[in-house]
């Protein structure tokens, strides 16, 4: 792809970027003060800004820079929205995510599962229109990797 993926020092409402320069290949910056998975999260969300926006065109023919801030969370422009998207896909796929709540695995279990926050895979399995209900079986843990 030719991107770049970078720790940098960015405002405390931005958890990541996206820069193109002219004649440059496009770079993604990750807020260094960020957790692993909130920058996992921001990483693939600006994948979805470069696969919306450069996949298809003469990328190196033009500059930009996307930021992923308050307005990415608040579900009311499109580029954000399809960003999230891609990213909940990429991190979430719809098929496992299902599976995984059917078999009754809890949303912390599922987001650990995923390596994603409570918060996405909340939104995840609400998108999906998986939200807990009367029916669903008890919630089961995944038993941690050497655990007992």
């Amino acid at each position: 792809m030719g991107l770049r993926v970078l720790d940098a020092d960015l405002p405390d409402n931005v958890s990541g970027a996206l820069l193109k320069q002219i004649g440059e290949d496009p770079v993604i910056l990750l807020n260094r003060t960020d957790s692993r998975n909130r920058k996992r999260f921001s990483c693939a969300h600006e994948l979805g800004h470069y696969a919306s926006r450069v996949m298809g065109s003469r990328a190196e023919h033009y500059e930009y820079i996307d930021l992923r801030g308050v307005e990415s969370g608040a579900g009311t422009n499109p580029d954000e929205i399809y960003a999230n998207q891609f990213a909940a896909e990429l991190l979430m796929p719809k098929d496992k995510a299902r599976e995984l709540h059917r078999q009754g695995y809890s949303p912390l279990s599922i987001a650990q599962f995923f390596a994603v926050s409570d918060d996405a895979i909340r939104f995840r399995l609400n998108n999906l229109g998986l939200s807990r209900c009367k029916q669903s079986p008890p919630y089961r843990k995944f038993r941690l990797i050497g655990s007992q």
